[in-house]
């Protein structure tokens, strides 16, 4: 999407079009029709409320790289985890939090909600 919006561009310019300002508002205006309506038919398609932001936003290539090496992480203490595992349920991104590894299912989907945090009754759910 984002290579085929910068192609669209430069062939704009190349053509030299006089009414260049006018061609841009309206693909800009058809863009972002055709942009959220993807998204939403994604969301339904896949029953996940966050499929725009998982399979079209270009910002994700980024953020998703970079939350690997994150400092600012939901950690959880093993020792005084009691697996009641109210920190899963309360999640809205469904990640597991008891799972400390970087490479854990869903850990680049944490939004630091802090959800979990609150949640834990035995205070083992930490940022």
């Amino acid at each position: 999407m984002f290579s085929g919006s910068i192609l669209f561009v430069g062939v704009l310019f190349l053509l030299n079009n006089a009414d260049i300002e006018v061609v841009m508002f309206w693909s800009f205006i058809a863009g972002n029709i055709i942009y959220y309506a993807v998204g939403i038919v994604m969301a339904f398609i896949l029953k996940d409320n966050r499929a725009f932001c998982k399979y079209i936003c270009p910002i994700t290539v980024f953020l998703k790289t970079a939350s690997y090496f994150s400092l600012l992480r939901v950690k959880a203490d093993s020792k005084k985890c009691i697996s009641c595992e109210k920190c899963k349920r309360v999640c809205p991104m469904n990640v597991d939090i008891l799972d400390s590894k970087r490479s854990r299912e869903n850990g680049t989907e944490c939004i630091l909600c802090m959800e979990c945090v609150k949640s834990c009754p035995k205070g083992a759910v930490y940022f």
